[in-house]
């Protein structure tokens, strides 16, 4: 056993607790493929926590001695991706195997701000562990010993259903305040607790949050909506007042509709934007629960808009509905930085919304390129509205005996087929002299 590390007290009770069969074939031929290399290699972090709880990890990280271009020697289906920290992705076809060297903790960069900027050295697999943001997450599997490495006492909090972060937590949430989130996203997905130092901490440095890039708190929303538990999470950053730092601009937006509240009290005090936005999101829980399937970024800005428009939706004529959409979902989209493409697929999504209810309107949206997206929300919609189902039925139908070449028509028009011939380069085929195939590049840039 490692210097330092810990496994569990009976004999092979972490082998017990994880089913061999559970483990992808693939991620085990990575390890073992390092390890016959002569590197240090393990299953590492969020794949072993679930698979210690009997969950079914939704992809398989490794861990080890070597470097990204160590890896890359190993494997040829392999890629090193990252700038401010290199790392390996191995590929399987479409899946993908990330394997990163053993990181150590940052150093102290002699400032107030422990925020860090800089975190790029190598170090040995307690410190890969200890750098880790919370116990649970810093666990290794050997595959060889078929037993769990445990550095941090992750396995007791697992066991105690506690998210406890690495260290202290006020310096680790300043290390990077998307910890913040991250936590409650744990809580939220396993219904675990968290510890009281913990949930201290982040009520002490919630606003710390607002130093995160845009990118990153865009993306950890999207996170949140993909994880099942989008309700949940999304309550647990209310109530820790983080949603407010995140995203001012979307709660503010709330104000004029009565705030945005807790579900209790948008039940009790008839907050129909508020109690809306709980509808949608637990119709979404339920959907990616069902399908194992997450929309698009444009569907999810349309969940979390379509309760700001309210019964506009449905009311409101076709111009007015789409200047109320523009001037609800720009100014805090812009704040986020929401992709323009999503924005627009929102839009979209939301002016079809009300011609669906309405088959008989809405006779060529089933050649719209984001049609099956409409589709989508018109269901969540159906869910979080308590509406009637008969239009929802007309479109699935509608949907089912649509051809494949039918699913590829252009943008914003019919569905048609994609045999239109290709038109010719001027010049026909080039010749092998100066004007040639592999030329001075200049034939190669003419376009018809």
């Amino acid at each position: 056993m490692l210097d330092g590390a810990k496994v569990s007290d009976a004999p092979e009770a972490s082998a017990q607790r994880i089913r061999w069969r559970d483990i992808d074939p693939d991620a085990v031929k990575v390890v073992r493929k390092l390890l016959d290399a002569g590197h240090e290699a393990y299953l590492v972090g969020g794949c072993v926590r679930d698979l210690y709880l009997g969950l079914h990890p939704k992809d398989f990280d490794v861990a080890t001695s070597a470097t990204p271009e160590q890896i890359r020697r190993v494997f040829r289906n392999s890629r090193i991706i990252g700038r401010r920290f290199k790392l390996a992705h191995v590929f399987f076809g479409a899946k993908v195997i990330e394997t990163a060297t053993f990181r150590a903790p940052p150093r102290d960069n002699g400032e107030d701000d422990p925020l860090i900027t800089h975190d790029n050295e190598y170090g040995s697999i307690e410190d890969d562990a200890r750098r880790r943001d919370f116990t649970i997450n810093a666990l290794f599997y050997d595959i060889e010993a078929r037993d769990i490495v445990d550095f941090c006492d992750g396995m007791a909090d697992l066991d105690a259903r506690i998210i406890r972060t690495i260290g202290d937590p006020v310096v680790r949430f300043q290390e990077d305040p998307v910890r913040m989130i991250r936590a409650l996203k744990f809580a939220s997905r396993l219904d675990f607790e968290l510890h009281p130092q913990t949930r201290a901490a982040l009520e002490e440095v919630g606003t710390d949050i607002e130093k995160c890039s845009r990118a990153r708190l865009l993306e950890e929303l999207y996170k949140l909506m993909r994880s099942g538990k989008a309700r949940r999470c999304f309550e647990m950053m209310l109530a820790y007042d983080l949603l407010g730092y995140v995203w001012p601009g979307y709660v503010k937006a709330f104000e004029p509709h009565g705030g945005l509240v807790s579900p209790e009290q948008a039940h009790a005090t008839q907050t129909p934007a508020a109690h809306a936005l709980w509808a949608y999101l637990e119709a979404l829980d339920e959907y990616v629960a069902t399908t194992k399937h997450v929309p698009d970024n444009g569907v999810m800005q349309a969940i979390l808009f379509a309760p700001l428009v309210g019964d506009d939706l449905v009311e409101a004529k076709r111009g007015q509905l789409d200047s109320k959409i523009d001037a609800l979902m720009t100014p805090p989209c812009v704040e986020l930085g929401v992709a323009r493409r999503d924005r627009e697929l929102a839009r979209q999504i939301m002016m079809a919304y009300r011609r669906m209810l309405a088959p008989s309107r809405g006779k060529g949206l089933a050649h719209r390129q984001y049609f099956h997206d409409a589709l989508l929300f018109l269901g969540l919609s159906v869910h979080a509205r308590d509406e009637d189902g008969g239009a929802l039925e007309h479109w699935q139908k509608l949907a089912a005996t649509r051809r494949p070449d039918q699913e590829r028509g252009s943008k914003g028009g019919g569905g048609g087929s994609n045999n239109k011939r290709k038109r010719r380069r001027r010049g026909g085929r080039r010749r092998r002299n100066g004007r040639s195939k592999g030329g001075d590049g200049k034939a190669a840039n003419a376009s018809s």
